[in-house]
């Protein structure tokens, strides 16, 4: 039984080592140019798309977090609530970064290594975002004006996954990042 043990490991050993000496030898695409440009452009595409899309969901999160504080101190009640003093503080400072946001959106460079129609796409999006902090911050005052400014976000939404759809990429789901 050992014999039979020791030959078995040792045929075992010896096909493991013969067949990690082979080198498979890489296969040669015959895909033509043009189509192996055109997924590059895309896979280009897709990583600008989604490293714009990032860095403008940090600069919201920014902007949103006011707004975010002001909401949570609004849900307080009982002996947790808030001093009125403190809401007020809240109120005026989430106002302060929706007007920021309002300002500082029509500047977001949009990437050149997107496609016109995708710039294009991007900058109406821009647009809605726009709107909806400016109606955010009348919510602020007027109930029925924030329910726009969802409807207003979720229109901003909407664009740029236009662009994730033609892209083949998953949609995004802006709204719960800035939650």
């Amino acid at each position: 039984m050992k014999k039979f043990l020791a030959l078995t490991a040792a045929a075992v050993l010896a096909l493991s080592v013969g067949c990690s000496k082979e080198e498979a030898e890489p296969k040669e695409e015959t895909k033509p140019a043009a189509t192996t440009d055109k997924k590059e452009e895309g896979s280009n595409e897709k990583v600008t798309l989604l490293t714009f899309e990032g860095e403008l969901m940090q600069q919201l999160r920014q902007y949103h977090a006011a707004f975010n504080a002001y909401a949570a101190g609004l849900e307080k009640e009982g002996d947790k609530a808030l001093p009125q003093a403190e809401l007020d503080q809240l109120k005026a400072d989430a106002k302060a970064a929706g007007e920021k946001a309002v300002a500082e959106i029509p500047s977001v460079e949009v990437p050149t290594d997107l496609s016109e129609e995708n710039q294009a796409t991007i900058k109406g999006a821009l647009e809605e975002l726009k709107k909806s902090y400016e109606a955010r911050v009348a919510g602020l005052e007027d109930e029925a004006k924030a329910t726009e400014a969802d409807e207003l976000f979720a229109a901003f939404e909407e664009k740029l996954n236009t662009i994730h759809e033609d892209l083949k990429l998953i949609p995004g789901k802006f709204a719960n990042e800035l939650q």
